[in-house]
């Protein structure tokens, strides 16, 4: 469980979050998006303990971040998008860092070390930063807290790495987490992701599941725009128009977070307005 109420915090005179509020209480891969600045980053650095909130109430597994206490500590796990790793072989990084979770599986670590392609005889020195983001993942992942936190994991991964991330990610043993992903390269884990989250101007302008946004909303590519109804956002690309509009057949359809994400960016209102009409008119059937 993440309950976030009327969180007010600021860097200096910035003010990042003003009465923000969110509950998550599902397990499930949750992206976080939102425009450089939103405060992504902060968010999962308020959810860890990292920073402290200057106002506002925030409740993680019915603990307080701030506190530090050591259940609250046990039970989520940060991958921040820079860091920095002491010259330790990964032998070394599971004896003095995996007694601290007590849900940590040496048997998954290996698995996902594998799979990763890690090598296990070096140093982190002389790793390249791919390999170095790998194996702090690869311990993320096995180190199975109910809540893990993910600031742009593919960032430095090459297309394989990126492949290689998503077969674990979607692996069985992870089915019942709460994993929050906040990331600007959409298309790597649209294939995951069972909520979306999208943070504008210090606020939370959208939380939904996939299933939702695959109902209400229709996106792709055309060469005749015009023929379509209720469109909120569209890009030229050449001869055909990207799309983003209400969805009017029923069925539910393919979600390209990219265009989401743009969609949401420049044209937030319309978008929304899409969601509250196919809300609505589902309440209205009930």
């Amino acid at each position: 469980m993440i309950k976030v109420e009327n969180l007010l915090f600021e860097y200096g005179n910035k003010r990042v979050y003003d009465d923000f509020s969110l509950c998550i209480s599902e397990p499930g891969v949750y992206g976080l998006f939102g425009r450089n600045g939103s405060g992504k980053s902060t968010l999962l650095k308020l959810l860890s303990g990292l920073l402290f909130a200057h106002g506002g109430t925030i409740l993680v597994n019915d603990l307080n971040p701030a506190k530090r206490q050591p259940d609250f500590l046990a039970g989520i796990y940060i991958v921040p998008e820079e860091f920095h790793l002491p010259n330790i072989s990964l032998r070394k990084m599971v004896e003095t860092q995996a007694v601290f979770y007590p849900n940590f599986s040496q048997a998954n670590f290996d698995e996902y070390v594998k799979t990763f392609e890690i090598p296990d005889d070096k140093g982190f020195e002389s790793m390249s930063l791919g390999q170095k983001k790998k194996a702090v993942m690869a311990f993320a992942l096995a180190a199975h807290t109910p809540i893990l936190l993910m600031d742009e994991p593919t960032n430095g991964l090459d297309i394989v790495g990126r492949a290689q991330f998503k077969q674990i990610l979607a692996r069985p043993e992870h089915a019942n987490r709460i994993v929050l992903i906040s990331t600007h390269q959409a298309h790597d884990l649209e294939s995951l992701m069972s909520h979306v989250l999208f943070i504008d101007e210090g606020k939370l302008a959208l939380m939904s599941d996939m299933q939702t946004l695959q109902r209400a909303l229709s996106m792709g590519v055309t060469d005749d725009v015009a023929s379509l109804n209720s469109v909120v956002y569209q890009e030229h690309l050449g001869a055909q128009t990207a799309y983003v509009a209400a969805n009017t057949s029923g069925e539910a359809l393919p979600i390209h977070l990219e265009l989401l994400y743009k969609a949401l960016s420049l044209q937030k209102n319309g978008v929304l307005a899409a969601l509250h009409a196919y809300t609505s008119n589902l309440r209205s059937k009930e």
